[in-house]
């Protein structure tokens, strides 16, 4: 490794999205021999300007010294004179937020390793493993083989690890109430919607094969989670902290506890990885890093959306309609028309 160059991952969006692209980073400074600084210093997670990344997670690969350098040997050159600002001011001031291929501009090209600037800088929404494959020789020929889910559940396993007090609370949660078995069920439902509809379709299914199973629910709508304890038997979720219905949980300024709430949706997120089954919807990268995350058989995870990783579009189109379902209140009226439509009864009253 060469102590004077340097990687820069800043962090953007959900901790699903943070989360793939801190594993990018990690294989690309491992492939580059740089020292690796992950920059979570953004106000998403950290109230006080702090790099809240060491409070989540440990990783011997990366730096536990928040000093990032001084120096203009910069790429891309976007960020000279800008590495300690956030990916979030960067992109308000010279990006759009809402274009897929956004993150290009303030990212290095993750094909090349051979740049001779001393700090290099990325982000990036999802993994970009497939960038790095054409470098998998020697040390790293072991990589080649793998595909792309089985090199990002290697380098979680390994190179990313949980923060040791969050793995207690995760630990703890688990011997309490997940020592039955367990369906894990996660629905995100606040700017970004998953399949509802096919998520409750699959669990009344599963439900109807095993009865006795008891639900794991990570959501960020207080509303489905009302929904699921009026419905369903045997509903468990974690205590935190919801938005108003229909807002985001992070980038909230209501939230009493920015850090919390970070910590609060790894528990959930690991809790899921610990359940007999998963019904997700991998348009929510969340989901997606739990069926990364989970030990459970490829049989036992049911992925409403057909595909492996589909990711959300961030439209200002999309973003209008959110807003405009806000402002009718359209999100309370929606749950009470499913719950008529929807046949969720508690297994008791079939």
């Amino acid at each position: 490794m060469n102590e004077d160059k340097y990687l820069i991952v800043k962090g953007i969006a959900g901790l699903g999205n943070r989360i793939l692209s801190a594993l990018t980073g990690i294989l690309y400074a491992r492939l580059a021999g740089r020292r690796l600084i992950i920059d979570w210093s953004d106000p998403v997670y950290s109230s006080d300007g702090s790099n809240v990344f060491h409070n989540f997670f440990q990783s011997p690969l990366v730096s536990l010294k928040n000093e990032i350098p001084v120096t203009d040997s910069v790429s891309p050159e976007i960020w000279r004179g800008h590495l300690r600002e956030s990916a979030w001011d960067m992109t308000d001031r010279y990006g759009n937020f809402y274009n897929r291929d956004n993150w290009k501009k303030f990212s290095i090209d993750l094909s090349k390793l051979d740049y001779q600037e001393d700090v290099l800088v990325m982000w990036t929404y999802v993994d970009r493993v497939d960038y790095l494959r054409h470098h998998f020789r020697g040390e790293f020929k072991e990589f080649s083989q793998k595909s792309r889910k089985e090199i990002l559940k290697k380098l979680l396993r390994e190179d990313l690890n949980l923060h040791p007090q969050i793995r207690e609370r995760v630990d703890n949660f688990k011997s309490n109430f997940l020592s039955r078995k367990t369906v894990g069920v996660h629905v995100r439902y606040t700017d970004h919607r998953a399949g509802l509809w096919s998520i409750l379709k699959r669990l009344n299914k599963l439900l109807k094969q095993e009865p006795e199973l008891q639900i794991f629910l990570a959501t960020d709508n207080i509303q489905i989670k009302k929904l699921f304890d009026e419905k369903y038997q045997r509903v468990i979720t974690t205590q935190h902290w919801y938005p108003a219905p229909g807002l985001t949980i992070h980038q909230n300024p209501s939230c009493p506890d920015l850090l919390e709430n970070g910590i609060e949706a790894l528990i959930d997120l690991y809790l899921l990885a610990e359940c007999d089954y998963l019904i997700i919807d991998t348009s929510s990268i969340f989901s997606y890093v739990a069926a990364l995350l989970t030990n459970a058989p490829d049989s036992n995870i049911f992925n409403v959306n057909h595909i492996e990783r589909g990711g959300k579009r961030y439209t200002m189109t999309k973003r209008i309609i959110w807003r405009v379902m806000l402002r009718l209140g359209l999100f309370s009226w929606g749950f009470s028309l499913l719950s008529k439509l929807e046949r969720t009864r508690k297994p008791s009253e079939r």
